[in-house]
């Protein structure tokens, strides 16, 4: 078995930047909403539902880049 480099890692954990940045954004329209409403639960849920978005849009980017990777090769570039 080998061992991962740190950005494979981040792909299997789903800790990438995208994901960083997707929960940041939902922690602060969460903020927001809380602020508005003078709740204490869209901040929370804010974070998770940007960090789910984050993951989606790094598993379609990696899909994508492993896809053009292949036809790349297919064709006999490297």
């Amino acid at each position: 078995m080998r061992e991962l480099h740190s950005h494979e890692v981040e792909e299997v954990s789903g800790a990438g930047f995208i994901t960083d940045a997707g929960a940041a954004l939902g922690t602060g329209i969460g903020a927001i909403v809380d602020a508005a409403t003078k709740g204490n639960t869209a901040t929370a849920a804010g974070t998770k539902l940007g960090a789910g978005i984050g993951q989606v849009v790094e598993a379609s980017v990696s899909v994508i880049g492993g896809f053009l990777k292949n036809l790349g090769s297919l064709f006999g570039r490297k």
